[in-house]
C-alpha cells in the first residue's frame, strides 16, 4: 500500500529545511552543488503539492488554504529564480536571498503541518491519504529532471 501523503510531505519538509539551514551559513563549501540539490528536492515537491494535494484540498472545502499555499509557492519560485541569477561570489547578497526563501518555506511548512494536515486527517480516510500519496509521488516524478528519474 502507498505511503500516507502527510508522512511523505513531513519527511520532505525535514529534508528541505535541513538543506536550507546548511545553505544559509556563510562559508558553505560546494554551495552551487548543494543549491542545485535543494532545487531538485524543493521544486518537484511544490509541483507535487500543486498537482495532487491542493486540488484535493479544494474539493474538500479547504479552498482558502490551498490558494494561500499556492501563492506561497509562487513567492518561493520567484525568489529561487532571483537566486539563480545572483552570483554566489557575492556571498552576503546570496545568503540574504536564501534566508528569505528559508523564512518563507518555514512559514509555509508550519501552516501545512499545523493547520492543513490536521484538517486533511479529519476529512479524508487513510485510504484517501495513501492514494493521495501515490498521486503526489507521480506528480513529483513528472517534475523531476529527466536524468534524476
Amino acid at each position: 500500500m502507498a505511503q500516507n501523503v502527510i508522512d511523505i510531505l513531513k519527511q520532505e519538509h525535514e529534508m528541505v529545511l535541513s538543506q536550507l539551514s546548511e545553505l544559509s551559513s556563510k562559508g558553505t563549501s560546494n554551495r552551487e552543488q548543494k543549491y542545485n540539490s535543494l532545487k531538485e528536492n524543493l521544486i518537484p515537491h511544490m509541483v507535487g503539492e500543486e498537482q495532487a494535494v491542493y486540488p484535493r484540498l479544494m474539493e474538500s472545502g479547504m479552498q482558502e488554504m490551498a490558494l494561500e499555499a499556492i501563492e506561497e509557492h509562487n513567492a518561493v519560485k520567484t525568489l529561487l529564480s532571483q537566486l539563480d541569477s545572483a552570483s554566489t561570489s557575492k556571498e552576503d547578497v546570496w545568503v540574504a536571498k536564501l534566508t528569505v526563501i528559508q523564512e518563507n518555506v518555514k512559514h509555509h511548512i508550519s501552516e501545512e503541518e499545523e493547520k492543513i494536515f490536521p484538517k486533511m486527517q479529519q476529512k479524508m480516510s487513510s485510504d484517501d491519504l495513501s492514494n493521495l500519496g501515490s498521486k503526489f509521488e507521480e506528480a513529483k516524478r513528472s517534475a523531476m529532471p529527466v536524468a534524476a528519474r
